[in-house]
């Protein structure tokens, strides 16, 4: 006779199918908000999926970096230093939609209200671009074609890699550490649940992608990714007393430009 009355195991075949198609389907979002890839289902995904794929968002930051390493690899045979570096910039920005730089844009245009918070989360609403706006992509973009082009060889290669995937470790650590400031929109639900998960699971794969790299320039980039992050988390905890898809965004370009400018030096 069978025995019928003892526990079944949590972990059976059903339930490891499960968590592996709630990971899928987590880094599937996560691709979708960070790229122009239409992988996001507005009516069909559960939130908490939603608010789990921010965990994930450094992972496809080092997959953009290295679909960007292997661009260089193949315009390496095309075209120099210069024109490589301006083509990924280029790509850069069409891959994500330009959507972080928008951001940055509308952070510093904000910024330029002062201390206004009123006058600056109107600012931070309007899709209109300012001088301080304009000027803020200018200096970005330029530094960062600079950057590249001022790095070579495998440490190029190792920029394009690690640049992209620091970069989203700092949104998810500024989204974990701040309240979001407004009552609707995505960000509503992407930072609703687990922050503690969400930031342990990107620190993780930051942390796991980067030794592979472990050196003096990886070491200071890190460094540099992480005093930023902390550096920006206090000004807009003074400033507006939280954070918008905006502020995360423009931080995302602050820390990727200054990690592609410390591995150049």
């Amino acid at each position: 006779m069978n025995d019928t009355g003892g526990a079944r195991s949590p972990d059976g075949p059903s339930e490891t199918v499960g968590r592996r198609a709630s990971v899928l389907t987590q880094i599937r979002l996560a691709a979708g908000f960070l790229t122009i890839l239409p992988l996001v289902d507005s009516q069909g995904d559960a939130p908490e999926e939603v608010s789990a794929s921010l965990g994930w968002f450094p992972l496809v930051g080092f997959g953009i970096g290295g679909a960007l390493a292997g661009e260089d690899y193949l315009l390496g045979f095309l075209c120099g230093d210069a024109i490589r570096a301006a083509l990924l910039v280029m790509t850069l920005a069409i891959v994500t939609g330009a959507v972080h730089l928008d951001g940055l844009a509308d952070t510093a245009d904000a910024l330029g209200a002062g201390r206004d918070r009123k006058r600056a989360l109107e600012i931070l609403r309007d899709s209109r671009i300012g001088t301080f706006g304009a000027s803020a992509l200018f200096f970005v973009l330029a530094l960062k074609l600079l950057a590249i082009a001022a790095t070579a060889g495998k440490l190029r290669y190792a920029a394009l890699w690690l640049a992209p995937g620091v970069a989203r470790w700092a949104m998810v650590a500024l989204a974990c550490r701040l309240d979001y400031l407004r009552a609707n929109g995505a960000g509503t639900t992407l930072l609703a649940h687990d922050s503690r998960r969400n930031f342990i699971l990107a620190s993780s794969i930051a942390i796991a992608a980067a030794l592979p790299l472990a050196g003096y320039h990886s070491l200071r980039v890190s460094i540099t990714a992480a005093a930023i992050t902390f550096a920006l988390g206090a000004l807009y905890r003074k400033w507006l007393g939280g954070l918008t898809g905006d502020l995360i965004g423009a931080a995302g370009e602050i820390v990727e430009t200054a990690a592609l400018i410390a591995m150049s030096a």
